[in-house]
């Protein structure tokens, strides 16, 4: 609930006395219930006991504001409408929110409260304005800025480039200061009609996605932008889960993806049980496994390695990948079985030099 929103629903309260609340009503119901797009789209509708007075209109769907109607004088039902009519006059008049600003702060308040409370599993309450929208599948896309001196991206400017992207019906909710929540449909992934697109997976699909929109956004604006993605939801109750999610495959891909701004969930499960590690533990397990450092330490060695490792210890495919002859890379990976003991031809050792690669990066930054 924003600031605003929530000085307007004191007011009605004080006046009336009554439980008051706010919603966004679907297409069809603005279009029956308030007349939209006519002269009467501004009149006030009783519903299931309640007075319902239109606030604004976005995308077809109006925004309504609700008072017990059970007690209340005609007087206070034109007061009522009054106050929400100036309201939305006042609000209109100084841009302070539009396109759906309004829903997407309500339920920015209500997520940041379940996660701090640790509630991944709590379904969105009625009174969340957009829930309507919320119930078939959605794609959940974190954005955070590292932008520490340049000003606050606005909520209409990224709108208008999300939507640019996709299409209108996509949500965007800013959580905390330069991190913004994005739903997109499910939809996105199979729309084209090329069948080769249709044969590869949602993992990959998600991921192009994903290398599309980081692309579109380190364009437009200037710095260091990380976004995770995850697969799709259905956000009305697994909103909360999915943000935490998220949060965390960000933290995770600033440890051990550096340099790299996409961080996907499916990719970082080892790295999220060595993080899960106490810091005094994996300092022992190092310390067990054997001192790593002079290859560690060595750019070009772990550059090696973790190219080695992404090409699944394909010898061919990673000397194709760094750019180098195959007898170079034999070469290292002999001077690495010389100095560690651990040859990363063999599965156990790479399992291990894997381990201990994590372990060194998530322990070096402490």
């Amino acid at each position: 609930m924003t600031i605003e929103s929530e000085i307007l629903r004191q007011k009605l309260e004080q006046l009336t006395g009554k439980k008051t609340g706010i919603k966004q009503f679907g297409r069809q119901d603005s279009k029956s219930l308030f007349g939209l797009g006519s002269q009467e789209s501004d009149q006030p509708v009783i519903l299931d006991s309640n007075i319902w007075t239109p606030l604004y209109e976005n995308d077809g769907r109006i925004t309504a504001v609700s008072v017990e109607m059970e007690g209340l004088s005609a007087m206070e039902v034109q007061l009522v409408h009054f106050a929400v009519r100036s309201f939305a006059t006042a609000l209109k008049a100084t841009g302070v929110k539009e396109e759906g600003e309004m829903e997407a702060l309500q339920l920015s308040k209500w997520l940041n409260l379940q996660l701090e409370q640790e509630r991944e599993d709590t379904e969105l309450p009625d009174d969340i304005a957009l829930k309507s929208r919320l119930f078939g599948d959605m794609i959940p896309f974190l954005l955070i800025s590292e932008n520490v001196h340049s000003a606050p991206i606005s909520y209409r400017s990224l709108m208008k480039l999300l939507r640019s992207y996709f299409d209108s019906t996509v949500i965007l909710i800013p959580l905390q200061e330069k991190e913004w929540l994005i739903l997109a449909r499910k939809e996105l992934l199979t729309d084209g009609d090329d069948k080769e697109e249709e044969e590869e997976s949602e993992d990959d699909l998600l991921s192009q996605t994903s290398m599309g929109l980081h692309e579109l956004i380190a364009n437009e604006w200037v710095g260091v932008f990380h976004l995770a993605v995850a697969p799709a939801i259905v956000p009305v109750k697994g909103l909360t889960g999915a943000v935490a999610l998220l949060r965390e495959t960000i933290i995770l891909g600033r440890i051990f993806q550096v340099g790299e701004y996409i961080h996907l969930p499916w990719e970082l499960h080892l790295e999220r049980l060595v993080n899960s590690i106490p810091d005094a533990r994996r300092r022992q397990l190092l310390g067990q496994i054997g001192d790593y450092t002079s290859v560690l330490s060595d750019k070009e060695m772990l550059l090696t390695l973790e190219t080695f490792f992404e090409m699944e210890c394909n010898v061919s495919e990673t000397a194709k990948k760094l750019y180098i002859h195959r007898n170079t890379l034999l070469y290292r990976l002999d001077k690495i079985k010389q100095e560690t003991g651990a040859d990363v031809r063999s599965f156990g050792d790479a399992a291990i030099v894997k381990l201990t690669m994590l372990l060194y990066k998530v322990t070096k930054r402490k």
